[in-house]
């Protein structure tokens, strides 16, 4: 199905699975490459709506590449204040998107990572919904409230992203919560299961870092 105001972007961190990037560029809108994230579209026979950052991961040939397809560059000095990552979610919000999907946004740089949960935030605060999603893993914020639906045996952690999270509420998981409050350096919330098809996450105020894992089973059907 496609679904006109779902972005996707992919970025330079570990590369998507090939299934996972395809099928979700079939449903998305607007699909911007961040970096070295083109060369993972390429690879993938996917091409790009739009390609951002400072292109200093991707091949050098790349952009001739991507101007022979057409493909819009926004390129960039590698002296900036922003992550690729963050350029692309900022042009995906500018342009309309309601919810933006990121692929290639783990890797073996921890700091890029955090970097990239933390741009969850903003496109919060843009009144974007937005998920980091790999093969086996997702990450998206919870504000209010959300139902996971066919996730049982996946396990989920939760985190707060703000000082203190409450009013926290779990339905249909191992470790059920009711009116429970989480604040940072007290990580309790890690490794919960969920139990049923409809399991309920519910917070009154902050924000929690949601993490879905299923290891060596997809947690996301494109």
């Amino acid at each position: 199905m496609f679904i006109r105001r779902m972005f996707l972007i992919v970025t330079g961190g570990d590369p998507p699975g090939r299934d996972l990037l395809v099928g979700l560029s079939r449903k998305a809108g607007m699909i911007i490459a961040a970096d070295k994230g083109s060369l993972y579209c390429l690879e993938a026979g996917v091409t790009p709506h739009l390609v951002v950052g400072d292109l200093d991961s991707a091949p050098s040939d790349i952009s001739g590449k991507l101007a022979d397809l057409g493909v819009e560059i926004k390129r960039f000095s590698t002296r900036k204040d922003s992550t690729d990552t963050q350029i692309a979610l900022d042009e995906a919000i500018n342009r309309g998107a309601e919810d933006v999907e990121i692929v290639g946004a783990f890797g073996d740089r921890f700091d890029h990572v955090l970097a990239n949960v933390h741009l969850l935030r903003r496109a919060l605060k843009a009144g974007v919904r937005a998920r980091i999603l790999s093969d086996t893993q997702q990450i998206f914020l919870v504000d209010s409230e959300y139902i996971l639906e066919d996730r049982q045996g996946s396990t989920v952690s939760f985190l707060p992203l703000t000082e203190a999270v409450d009013g926290i509420t779990l339905d249909g998981f191992a470790y059920g919560l009711t009116d429970a409050n989480m604040e940072i350096g007290n990580p309790y919330g890690v490794s919960n299961v969920v139990l049923e098809p409809h399991a309920r996450v519910r917070v009154e105020s902050g924000i929690l870092v949601t993490v879905v894992s299923n290891k060596g089973k997809a947690v996301h059907k494109a």
